[in-house]
């Protein structure tokens, strides 16, 4: 098993939740596919880098970056939130 590498300040950024093209790069292939499955139009997808929680024992570990997204309607009411480690 390797060992996870830790987040940067580069892949967090600003760490503010933003509208993304559900076709970037930015948007993880897992999370990709399974918003396709459900984006009707006039959905939209918003994400934000973050970090995972701690690892290793005692939680003493490096952390990870998560992906977060959210899947909204067109009146901005959730349809599903998605977590990726990228």
């Amino acid at each position: 098993m390797t060992r996870p590498i830790p987040a940067t300040t580069a892949q967090i950024g600003s760490g503010e939740d933003r509208l993304v093209d559900v076709h970037s790069p930015e948007v993880p292939a897992g999370i990709r596919d399974r918003v396709l499955q459900q984006m009707q139009p006039g959905d939209h997808l918003w994400c934000c880098p973050r970090r995972g929680p701690r690892r290793g024992l005692l939680g003493l570990g490096e952390r990870t970056v998560m992906i977060e997204c959210w899947l909204l309607d067109a009146q901005g009411e959730l349809i599903n939130a998605f977590w990726e480690e990228a």
